[in-house]
C-alpha cells in the first residue's frame, strides 16, 4: 500500500510510517504503533491537514474513501484495480505536493 502512494505522492512514506502492511493484522499493529485510531490520522503524519474541501482538490491529490486511498483524477477519484468513485462520494483529500517548474524565457 505504502509503496503505490509513494509512486504517486513522490514521498517515502515508509520513512515515516514504517513498511507496508501486507493484510489487515499488520495494517492494525502498524497503526497501534504510530498510535493512530484512523486511515487519516496515518494520512496526516505524511502529508498534514486534509484540505478545508474536496472541492479543492486537483488532479493527483490524494484522496480517502473508506477505507481506501486514491487519486483524484478529476471529476472522479482512481482506487486501486482502477476501480473509479465521484470526487463527490470521497471523504477527505490532501494536497500532494508538486515539484516546482522554472520557466526560462527563451531568446
Amino acid at each position: 500500500m505504502w509503496g503505490r502512494h509513494a509512486a504517486a505522492a513522490g514521498v517515502d512514506v515508509a520513512a515515516s510510517l514504517g513498511p507496508s502492511p501486507r493484510g489487515w493484522r499488520d495494517a492494525a499493529e502498524a497503526m497501534r504503533r504510530l498510535g493512530v485510531r484512523s486511515l487519516s490520522e496515518a494520512v496526516r503524519i505524511v502529508h498534514g491537514a486534509p484540505l478545508g474541501s474536496i472541492r479543492m482538490a486537483r488532479r493527483g491529490d490524494l484522496v480517502r474513501k473508506g477505507w481506501a486511498l486514491g487519486i483524484c483524477r478529476g471529476e472522479l477519484a482512481e482506487f486501486y484495480g482502477g476501480v473509479m468513485a465521484p470526487m463527490q462520494q470521497v471523504d477527505e483529500a490532501w494536497a500532494i505536493e508538486r515539484p516546482r517548474i522554472d520557466l526560462v524565457a527563451c531568446d
